[in-house]
Formats: structure tokens, C-alpha cells, sequence
């Protein structure tokens, strides 16, 4: 049998190559399983960007935000815009209750791959 020769491999071209990456990108998140996964995962969502502003965490992972993206895909706007809100409110809500501080300690201490101070 005669060895084949070698095939040169052409590069890619910049688009192809961009699809590549985002695909793979893509691939690599998570997607939220069924629809109830993605309210808790948009809630959260709205509830962490909160707390990115309100409290000084030093780190902050952006998981929730890019599942939460992939789920605004699966949603209406509305329903996305309320559920975010939901978020948004769970915090301000708890951080009545508990104080500032006291919530955003509770989420560093609950949440270390998330935020950090």
C-alpha cells in the first residue's frame, strides 16, 4: 500500500474562524435546562447586577448574566424584563431587611464563585 500524501491545510478565513470561536464559546455555557431554570437563573441575574453596584465586591463572575442571556433567547422580552426586575427587587427588599452590608456578606459567603471581596 502506498502512503497517502499529506493534505496542506489552508488557514481559515476570518469569518469561518469567528463562527468557530463563538461556537465553541457557546458550547462551553451552560444552557439552562427547562424554563423554570431560566426564571431563577434571570432572577438571580437581576439580584447580582444589583449588588454589583450596590455592594464593593472586588471580583464578580458574569455566569448569571450570560445564562441569563441565553434564557432572554428562550423568553419574551416582557417576561425576561420581569423576571430581571423580580431580581432587582429581591435585593432591595432583603437589603431593607438585613442591611446593605449584611446581604452583601451574605451572598460573598453564599455565592464565593460569584463574588468576592
Amino acid at each position: 500500500m502506498s502512503a497517502s500524501p499529506l493534505v496542506p491545510r489552508l488557514p481559515l478565513r476570518p469569518s469561518l474562524a469567528g463562527l468557530l470561536l463563538l461556537c465553541t464559546l457557546s458550547a462551553a455555557l451552560p444552557a439552562p435546562a427547562h424554563a423554570g431554570e431560566c426564571e431563577d437563573t434571570v432572577r438571580m441575574d437581576g439580584l447580582f447586577s444589583k449588588a454589583r453596584r450596590e455592594c464593593p465586591f472586588s471580583y464578580y463572575a458574569f455566569r448569571f448574566q450570560q445564562q441569563s442571556q441565553l434564557c432572554r433567547e428562550r423568553t419574551s422580552a416582557n417576561e425576561w424584563q420581569r423576571l430581571f426586575s423580580a431580581g432587582v427587587s429581591a435585593f432591595d427588599t432583603q437589603a431593607a431587611r438585613r442591611g446593605k452590608q449584611a446581604l452583601c456578606d451574605k451572598l460573598a459567603r453564599d455565592f464565593p464563585m460569584t463574588v468576592k471581596y
